[in-house]
Order: C-alpha cells, then sequence, then structure tokens
C-alpha cells in the first residue's frame, strides 16, 4: 500500500488543485479556458485486455499501476462519504459510479465484479470495508487501505467544510475527478513484454516486482479454470508474503528480493535455462502457454520448492550443502544453486546423494579458481547437469552428477585433477592470484579439514569471511627477517620473494591480532599466535611441527620461519586441500 508522505498527500493535492480550480472557474473569479482546461497528470498504467466471457463485464489485468488505481478508490470512497455527509445527493450519486458498476450487469456468480478495481488477494477484505461511509474506532492493527481512508476522510471532509458551500464544492470535485485527472493507458498486445514495460514505466508507485506478476497471471488463470481462488491463496502462497521473502539478498552485483530469486530458480529447472530476473515473467508466459499447466499444480509446487529453498538458508555451515552455499555467497555465484534447490525439493533423495553433489560442484569450483580457469559458462555447464538429474533416479543422483562433472572436457567446464590442482596451489604468487573471497575460501576449507568431522568446533567458510588473511613471513621483512646467509644476496632475495606469498605462507587470524603482528619479529608473533590463535592452521602447522616431519626437522620447526618452513608447510597443505576438494578418477 502506499504511504502518507510520498503518495497520499501528492495525490489528494492534486485532486484538491484541479477542484479548486474548477470551482474558480464556476464561480467566475478566473475565466474559463473552453477546450483547453488544465490538466493533472497521474501517471501511466499498463493493462492486459482478458478474454471475454458470457454474461460477464468486460474486465483488464492491471500489470502495472494498481497501488496507484486501488489509492485513488479509496479517495473516491472518502469524497463519496463526505459528499454524503454534507448532503450533497448529485456529487454522492455520480462518485458512486466511479465506484461500482451497474448491479444489473454483475454476474451473480461473481459478485466482486461489481467493484470497479479489485485487488489482489490479501487486500480484498479491507478493500471492501472502505466502500462504508462511516469507518469504525481506530485498531492499531487495521489494514493501511483503511488507514488511508481515515486520512482522505479527514482531508476532504475538512476541504469542504472549508466554504461557505460545501455542495458546490462537492460538485467541482466531482467535474475535476471526471474532467481534469488523467492517466496514460497502455493496452499490450499478445506479443508484448510486460515486465519491460512496468519496470520502465514507475512513477510514484511502488515498484512491482517480478513476482508480483507472475502471482497476479497464476491466480486469474486459477480463476479461469474454475478453481477456489482464497483457498489456493491461503494454502499456497499466504507463506510468500512474510517479510523474510521479500528480503533483498545479494546475488552477484545485485539485490533480489528471495521470492523473485526462488521464481527464477523454480524456472531455470523447469526449462532448463538461466531465467534472469529481468525476464522472469516474460519467461514464466512463455512456459505457461506451452505447457498448459493448471494453476493449482504450479502453486503446489512452488509452495514445495519454497519449503525447500528455506530449508537450505537453514543449513549450517557444517552440512555440505550449507558449507557450499555459503562458498557460493562468498563468492557472489548463485549458478549452482538451481541444482542445490532441485535436490531439496525432490524428497526421496537421500541425504548422503545430496552431500556428493554440493561436495563435487564444491571442488570443481575451488580447483578450477586455484588453477586460474573461467567461470564464464558455469551457468550452462550446472543447467546441463541439472537437466541430466532430473530424469535419474534418487538413490544415485549424487553420483551421476559427479561423474557427469568428472567428463568434461571442454576448457570452460573441466574439472581439474590433482597434478593441475597441485601445480595451482604450488604457485609463488597464490595470495596475489586468489586474493580476497576466494583466498578465504581456500583457507578456511583447509582449516576445516584439520579439523576433520569429529571436531567439536567445526569451522565453516562463512567464519572465515570477517577474518584477515596474513603472512607469516611478512611482506615488509627487512627489519626482523634477515635473508639466509648461505645463498648469494640476489639468489636469497628471489628465493624470498618467491615464498612470501605461497600457500605455506598463509593464515588465518582476526583483524585485530593481524594489525598486531603484522610486520613484527618472528618471536613476538609467534608469541601472539600461540596466546590468542585458536585455528589449526596456526596451531598444528606452524606453532607446532606436523605430525609427519622427520625428527630433526621437528626439532627446530618454530625456532623461526624462513623458505623451508613455507615450503614444507606448503606440501603439508596441499595434502589437506586432495583430501577437502577430492576429484574422481
Amino acid at each position: 500500500m502506499w504511504n502518507r508522505e510520498r503518495n497520499w498527500e501528492p495525490l489528494w493535492s492534486d485532486v484538491r488543485m484541479a477542484a479548486e480550480e474548477v470551482e474558480a472557474e464556476l464561480s467566475g473569479a478566473v475565466p474559463t479556458l473552453i477546450g483547453q482546461p488544465r490538466a493533472h497528470f497521474l501517471g501511466a498504467i499498463v493493462l492486459e485486455r482478458l478474454p471475454p466471457a458470457p454474461g460477464r463485464i468486460l474486465a483488464m489485468n492491471v500489470i502495472d499501476g494498481q497501488q496507484r488505481l486501488t489509492t485513488l478508490q479509496v479517495l473516491l470512497a472518502a469524497c463519496w462519504a463526505a459528499a454524503k455527509t454534507h448532503a450533497a445527493d448529485n456529487a454522492e450519486a455520480l462518485l458512486k459510479l466511479f465506484l461500482h458498476n451497474t448491479e444489473q450487469l454483475v454476474h451473480p456468480n461473481h459478485p466482486y465484479e461489481r467493484y470497479k478495481v479489485w485487488p489482489s488477494l490479501p487486500d480484498r477484505d479491507a478493500f471492501k470495508r472502505i466502500f462504508i461511509s462511516e469507518l469504525p474506532l481506530f485498531r492499531a492493527d487495521e489494514h493501511g487501505l483503511v488507514t488511508a481512508r481515515r486520512y482522505f476522510d479527514d482531508e476532504v471532509r475538512a476541504w469542504l467544510a472549508d466554504c461557505p458551500k460545501p455542495v458546490d464544492r462537492a460538485d467541482a470535485l466531482v467535474i475535476a475527478l471526471r474532467e481534469r485527472l488523467g492517466f496514460v493507458e497502455i493496452q499490450l498486445e499478445g506479443q508484448d513484454d510486460a515486465q519491460v514495460i512496468f519496470e520502465t514505466l514507475n512513477d510514484r508507485g511502488t515498484r512491482l516486482r517480478a513476482s508480483d506478476l507472475v502471482k497476479n497471471t497464476l491466480f486469474r488463470l486459477a480463476e479461469q479454470q474454475g478453481q477456489d481462488v482464497t483457498t489456493l491463496h491461503e494454502e499456497f502462497w499466504a507463506p510468500f508474503e512474510a517479510p523474510w521473502w521479500a528480503e533483498e539478498v545479494t546475488t552477484g552485483r545485485f539485490k533480489r528480493a528471495r521470492i523473485d530469486l526462488l521464481l527464477s530458480y523454480w524456472l531455470s529447472i523447469q526449462i532448463g535455462q538461466e531465467v534472469p530476473i529481468e525476464r522472469l515473467f516474460a519467461d514464466f508466459r512463455r512456459w505457461q502457454n506451452s505447457t498448459n499447466a493448471l494453476a493449482v499444480d504450479v502453486l503446489i509446487d512452488l509452495a514445495h520448492h519454497g519449503r525447500a529453498m528455506r530449508h537450505l538458508e537453514g543449513l549450517a555451515g557444517v552440512d555440505p550443502t550449507g558449507q557450499l552455499l555459503q562458498v557460493l555467497d562468498m563468492l557472489k555465484t548463485t549458478t549452482p544453486v538451481p541444482i542445490l534447490l532441485h535436490l531439496r525439493a525432490r524428497d526421496g533423495v537421500p541425504r548422503e546423494q545430496r552431500e556428493i553433489a554440493a561436495r563435487a560442484i564444491e571442488s570443481l569450483i575451488v580447483r578450477r579458481f586455484v588453477c586460474g580457469l573461467t567461470t564464464k559458462d558455469y551457468n550452462r555447464l550446472f543447467l546441463s547437469v541439472l537437466q541430466t538429474i532430473r530424469q535419474a533416479e534418487d538413490v544415485g543422483v549424487g553420483e551421476l552428477l559427479r561423474d557427469q562433472l568428472a567428463r568434461q572436457t571442454a576448457e570452460s567446464r573441466y574439472w581439474p585433477n590433482d597434478s593441475d590442482f597441485i601445480g595451482g596451489l604450488l604457485q609463488d604468487n597464490l595470495y596475489r592470484t586468489l586474493r580476497g573471497p576466494r583466498l578465504r575460501v581456500l583457507l578456511a576449507g583447509l582449516e576445516s579439514q584439520l579439523r576433520g568431522d569429529k571436531s567439536e568446533q567445526p569451522f565453516s567458510p562463512a567464519q572465515a569471511a570477517n577474518l584477515s588473511v596474513e603472512h607469516l613471513l611478512p611482506q615488509e621483512w627487512a627489519q626482523h627477517y634477515p635473508l639466509p646467509a648461505n645463498l648469494p644476496e640476489e639468489q636469497a632475495k628471489g628465493s624470498r620473494a618467491a615464498a612470501l606469498h605461497q600457500l605455506g605462507n598463509l593464515t588465518l587470524t582476526t583483524k585485530k591480532l593481524n594489525s598486531s603482528i603484522s610486520n613484527g619479529p618472528w618471536a613476538q608473533k609467534r608469541a601472539e599466535l600461540n596466546k590468542y590463535g585458536v585455528l589449526l592452521l596456526n596451531s598444528a602447522t606452524v606453532l607446532q611441527p606436523y605430525e609427519t616431519m622427520p625428527a630433526e626437522v621437528a626439532q627446530r620447526w618454530s625456532e623461526g620461519w624462513t623458505e623451508e618452513q613455507i615450503g614444507m608447510r606448503t606440501c603439508i597443505l596441499i595434502k589437506f586441500a586432495l583430501k577437502n576438494w577430492p576429484r574422481p578418477d
């Protein structure tokens, strides 16, 4: 519902101004400009003609302008009630024509057709209440439509009373409403893209989401198919009107309402193609027209996928699917989400099959970014896999997905093997190659693998989002970390530069700990990590030797931090990376 400051007040201001101009012209205070009355423009509305039905009033589906038309009806109801209060009989009768269709034309099985405008399901009960002349006492939880009616009541009645002849002023108000207010009306043809048009033309209105258009289409279709739309709404759509579904979440570079994302994912599952939010309604209509699906079946399936999506968002980071979702969130990508939603919505899929699928997808993504491979074909890759697994038996669907990913040979889809992955992890410039979220995802996965699945405190990717990546041998090393004395200076500098950004020199710390130890001497850094660090990345591979190290190395492991320790720790972490992100042979 529109709000007072942004919408109700400007609307009443326009109407009042137009009425006062008419009033001045009728009184002779200003000359009437014959044929050139000033028009007050209320914006654009987009309408779609509905198929005519025998004995029914011709109807239009409002694609854009629903809030505007509904609020205008509330204002007209307030004007009608005020005219009735002041015994302005002519104005009252004309205003009633603005609100209701002729009673004899209304089909007995469709009594709502008496209203000129009929809103969406959640607003209908409140909408019917605005057509009584005197509203009941105020309630704190009353609907926004009733609150708007109270506002317009106060304004219109005060305005009519503020003149010697309220009846004449009411007549001028009716003339203004009939002749001085205007919309731009756009009627869509069959080939027109309703979503593009409504996104372009929003003016003062509350911007419709793509899901609003889908919802309106579904319930209009349900009504045409003889369904009880009120029951359908309460059972299957009302849960989507909870605030959680309207919350905007970041996907890539944009923020989208969850309900729009759900519909986009769901439709991608149906058609096997990416469905951008910008094309959601057009693609939905095209799919619906091609399948002739019953509205009730679509609503049931959407509600089921909605419950699946809420389940996915509630998964902990220690669950393989929850862990993958956290990784995707850190990487700002959603391309595999339709697969995860589809697997969750299939009630017969065993848990271990969902876990196999999630681990395979995460492994492919991590191995590819470590190896510096592109993400540009992920949409088509995951959608093609999705279409394959839709036809698979529940009991082997995760294994099928994993094996199909492993069979990809195109460079843009290839799942790097162990040799490739090791090569990527061994690169000297890993810190600068990955940086940011990718590096945190990598280090978080290593921490999780170090802890194992029996740990009392498992580690998830989201926990790494607020940690800093720290160089154990600092980037500003000259003051406290002398070069090896057994090498020529240039060779030693080259070796130091090569080791500085290697995997074995990188860890995670809190931001405060990072700033306190960043460029300090090793003895201080080791003491601070020992005092405040809780990650096994530090305690198990930095502060103490790893269990498989030779005794002579273990004895002097933490005495200093040099190229030797960096190289050995790189090899240790690679071992855990291969275990955490496996790939089938």
